[in-house]
């Protein structure tokens, strides 16, 4: 009795433990015409026949965004509507001028032609500076120095004496006093002198900023011996390297502008003065030089210089950069053939501008490229393509 009532209760809890378990439940079978998508906007689904209540394009069976091949032959069909929803836009292609923008940076110079020596033009001893110490400006016969020459008092005293000769003794005499860096003006004072007055001023030969001075006050000095190092700096130079590359695209006489963080806000625009011939073995560069006046001297030594040189080429078909897509390795484009219709088009480019690309092949003066939305065609077209078995 007791083991039939124990075979009951267990019959029990298993039929209770069974109403209670989850059971899996048949779905509903799906809609097989529901099977398209917006290759543009995926969660825009439905059948075949529709089109994406956003965009506007067909929608493609069993198609997933950026799983179709790249490769397309097929022209794309839009409405206008289509059109004007994906903002598509088309520009005509012409021949014109492919304009390019090089930059370049270097380091703005004095100009060396102008950088001078001021030697001592006879011996003696340096008795008094008027000039000593870098960064003094000075210009043609300002003093200099006060120099005792007992070079220069002996020829001085055979001056005064052929005074009163005249002739060739006179201006032999004349013409020692100016090898030894006097000037007329000093010369023709000579008969006013006193005998006690044994100083001569030393005048500058020439005007610009002393770098670097040399000499100090009661040194003795030789002719020739370097006193001043003069750098004129109302005319710079600035030096670029231009790459192997985009030397045939630079001629002299090209306008370059420049910036400095010196002068912010200033744009200094000059010429391309000089290219050298030779091509830096290590950088496989050329150096460029352009001359920059700086009568205010705003322009300090050693700057260094941002710019940027406008390169402008014959007149030849482009296209806009903006129009290219790059499927793998190959450039394309979408021609409007008529409205609506667009094309796809290899092409075979050449130089590359700021904003346009020369065409070699692929393309007619006169066709119409899209240039905005063409993204959004190539996708249209790569789903157009029927699917693999």
């Amino acid at each position: 009795m007791r083991r039939t009532f124990s075979i009951i209760a267990l019959l029990a809890a298993t039929g209770a433990a069974w109403l209670y378990l989850p059971h899996a439940v048949e779905s509903p079978p799906l809609d097989s015409s529901i099977s398209a998508q917006c290759p543009m906007h995926p969660a825009v689904r439905g059948r075949a026949q529709d089109r994406c209540t956003i965009c506007g394009m067909n929608l493609v069976r069993g198609a997933m965004c950026g799983v179709m091949p790249m490769s397309t032959t097929a022209p794309v069909l839009l409405s206008p509507e289509s059109i004007r929803i994906t903002g598509v836009r088309t520009i005509e292609v012409k021949k014109k001028s492919l304009l390019r923008t090089l930059r370049i940076s270097g380091m703005i110079g004095e100009d060396d032609s102008r950088h001078g020596i001021i030697s001592a033009p006879v011996d003696g001893r340096v008795d008094g500076l008027s000039m000593n110490h870098e960064g003094q400006t000075v210009t043609q016969r300002q003093p200099l120095a006060t120099i005792f020459s007992p070079t220069l008092l002996t020829a001085a005293k055979i001056y005064k004496d052929a005074l009163a000769a005249g002739g060739q003794p006179l201006e032999d005499a004349k013409r020692k006093l100016m090898h030894y860096g006097l000037v007329w003006e000093q010369i023709k004072t000579i008969p006013e002198r006193q005998p006690d007055d044994i100083y001569f001023g030393m005048l500058s030969p020439r005007s610009g900023t002393i770098v670097k001075s040399y000499v100090a006050e009661g040194q003795s000095v030789k002719a020739g011996q370097k006193m001043f190092e003069v750098a004129d700096f109302t005319r710079m130079w600035f030096h670029a390297m231009i790459p192997e590359q985009d030397v045939p695209l630079i001629k002299p006489g090209q306008i370059v502008k420049l910036r400095t963080a010196s002068l912010p806000g200033v744009t200094l625009s000059s010429r391309i003065y000089n290219i050298s011939p030779n091509l830096d073995d290590m950088t496989r560069s050329a150096k460029v030089r352009v001359i920059l006046e700086n009568p205010e001297r705003k322009i300090k030594n050693n700057l260094f210089a941002e710019g940027t040189v406008e390169v402008e080429a014959e007149e030849t078909l482009t296209v806009p950069r903006s129009a290219i897509l790059w499927p793998g390795n190959t450039s394309r484009v979408y021609v409007e053939k008529q409205t609506g219709h667009f094309e796809p088009r290899n092409l075979k480019l050449g130089r590359v501008g700021d904003t346009d690309y020369e065409v070699l092949e692929g393309l007619k003066a006169g066709e119409h490229v899209v240039t905005s939305g063409n993204m959004l065609i190539d996708g249209q077209a790569q789903l157009n393509q029927p699917a693999a078995p």
